[in-house]
């Protein structure tokens, strides 16, 4: 159980080095986000001079059945990319960038995200809600709750500009996250709290058989095997 724990703080710890994230953790009504937007070597510039851009609270998970992660807030858009409306993430080196988005409107199939970087366009995703995975998971009531979980746009990326336009309509964009090149690529791995998983434990927090007797947990809740 030690070395269990033990490899989840290596792998904690070999996530927080290797990958730089850029999230939003302050509300901004139109007209109001900042020109630039910094966070662990990440810059975002922001060009809305519309004032159509906002930041709210909105949970989402981002990543796969498997392995995702929690964003708590959203940069809405507010509209199409536009010479008033765009904006630009400018990295420290090569590497990988991951982009946290969904589309403004959960009824469109056609609103896309484009990365151009140096006059390339590196990706042009075209963001659809029907791409999200269920998953079970427990909460911190201990209950039961099927939750979406949203792909990541993840694209090759050089040191420097990239520019992130969305030529269709609104876009809410959740947030960024940077691997440099030659790391590992871990990124904020939350141990999924599944309620399909079947797993038992005991008390101690060590697998056991199902049948095992006593106090056990199973999906996130306690009950005693007689």
């Amino acid at each position: 159980m030690k070395k269990f724990f033990t490899l989840i703080a290596a792998v904690a710890m070999a996530a927080s080095m290797n990958a730089q994230t850029l999230s939003f953790d302050t509300n901004y009504d139109k007209g109001q986000v900042p020109a630039t937007i910094s966070a662990n070597g990440l810059v975002l510039t922001v060009v809305d001079t519309g004032n159509k851009m906002s930041v709210d609270e909105n949970s989402q998970y981002f990543g796969t059945a498997d392995s995702y992660k929690k964003f708590d807030k959203r940069l809405k858009s507010g509209g199409k990319s536009s010479s008033k409306n765009n904006l630009t993430l400018t990295l420290p080196s090569d590497g990988t960038l991951k982009v946290y988005a969904r589309t403004g409107s959960s009824s469109a199939t056609d609103r896309n995200v484009i990365l151009t970087q140096d006059g390339t366009e590196l990706i042009n995703k075209i963001v659809l809600e029907s791409e999200a995975v269920t998953v079970g998971m427990v909460g911190d009531d201990g209950n039961a709750k099927d939750t979406k979980v949203f792909p990541v746009i993840s694209v090759p990326v050089k040191k420097g500009d990239v520019a992130i336009t969305y030529p269709v309509n609104s876009i809410n964009f959740y947030g960024f996250e940077f691997v440099a090149a030659g790391t590992t690529g871990i990124s904020d791995i939350q141990a999924p709290k599944s309620s399909k998983d079947g797993a038992t434990f005991n008390l101690l927090g060590q697998k056991v058989a199902n049948d095992a007797k006593g106090i056990v947990i199973k999906n996130g809740k306690k009950f005693i095997n007689k």
